[in-house]
């Protein structure tokens, strides 16, 4: 039996400094994915699942407009350790952030029309 996909959302690798404010830390990090569900940010400093976070950043591309988007979430796992998949790509330190609620209200569908508008050019 392997690994069922889950995500409702597509998902785009890229890397956007994010500020991080969580249970036990304040930090400036690195996302580096991203989906109008949530995002894969890189850390050693590892909370709990289910632990609330709050996260900020700015996104978009270069062509268009750029947003400050103000997310709380959940942290939904967590990988406290790096390590590498059985393909031998590295697998990060860090955690995987479920968005909760989003500000502006707008930013869910922002954040899903970049992500076809990056993979669309991947594509090419």
């Amino acid at each position: 039996m392997g690994w069922e996909e889950k995500r409702q959302y597509k998902r785009t690798y890229i890397k956007v400094e994010v500020e991080y404010r969580g249970k036990s830390s304040w930090q400036m990090i690195e996302a580096r994915d991203i989906s109008a569900g949530g995002m894969f940010v890189v850390t050693d400093t590892i909370e709990s699942p289910n632990t609330e976070v709050e996260i900020m950043f700015e996104f978009g591309t270069p062509e268009q407009h750029r947003k400050f988007v103000h997310a709380k979430g959940i942290v939904a796992w967590n990988r406290p350790k790096g390590s590498r998949d059985t393909e031998g790509n590295v697998q990060l330190a860090g955690m995987g952030i479920k968005f909760i609620k989003l500000s502006p209200l707008s930013a869910k569908e922002f954040i899903n029309e970049v992500v076809k508008r990056l993979e669309e050019k991947q594509d090419d």
